[in-house]
């Protein structure tokens, strides 16, 4: 059974824009574009996720989000607004929404918080092995040791982060925004250029051929796409 979602967006463009691609990605949705409608849908507690826009017409955002976990509402909440400023997400965040996304933003960016927030709320991100076969090569997860073409050498944080985010997404595309969520942290402000230079070092490490990869795939246009 697809999860549920309900949108609560005052601006009939970006609310039918997130509306279409949530459904195009196979979730059910529901929406609403007032202060009093979207306080209703949230009181039936049915959903597996909202998202909240801060400015709707009869209140604000922080109001709905806080009114709603002071009455027990417990799924992920996920809060639209075109403030960028750093008191507006905190005061997001404290009054119980789970992320803050900043308008205008990338689709595939909404999209990749709306799977990480269903997945830690569903508790469904597996851990992985001890170990892991990169080709011809070994990676310890509980070491932190690897293989490679350098030899044995030991795998920084971050490039055992992203060892441990491809073996989990074997021949799946994965975005830059999925990488940066889940590697860095939303808190984090790495740039694309960062996920690249990461890529290339993993290339160097596991790849027979860096300049012909066959693990560490580039989709262009999407992300990357691991092969073990």
């Amino acid at each position: 059974m697809a999860e549920r979602i309900l949108v609560i967006e005052d601006e009939a463009l970006v609310r039918d824009l997130v509306v279409l691609n949530l459904k195009h990605a196979g979730y059910e949705v529901v929406s609403e574009g007032t202060f009093a409608t979207g306080a209703a849908a949230l009181a039936r507690a049915d959903v597996s996720l909202a998202i909240v826009d801060v400015m709707l017409p009869g209140g604000e955002g922080f109001s709905l989000v806080r009114d709603a976990r002071d009455a027990g509402l417990r799924c992920p909440i996920l809060m639209l607004t075109a403030r960028s400023e750093v008191q507006a997400k905190v005061r997001g965040l404290d009054c119980g929404a789970d992320d803050y996304l900043t308008k205008p933003f990338d689709v595939t960016e909404l999209l990749a918080r709306v799977r990480s927030l269903l997945r830690r709320a569903a508790g469904t991100v597996a851990a992985p092995g001890p170990s892991f076969q990169v080709g011809d090569f070994t990676v310890r997860f509980d070491t932190g040791r690897a293989t490679t073409n350098e030899g044995e050498v030991t795998l920084s944080d971050k490039e055992l982060k992203l060892m441990e985010l491809f073996s989990r997404n074997v021949d799946r595309v994965l975005s830059r925004a999925d990488i940066l969520e889940e590697v860095w942290g939303m808190d984090a402000f790495p740039t694309d250029r960062t996920i690249d230079k990461f890529i290339l070092r993993l290339r160097r490490l596991f790849e027979p051929n860096a300049e012909s990869p066959t693990h560490f795939i580039t989709v262009r246009g999407r992300g990357y796409l691991f092969r073990p």
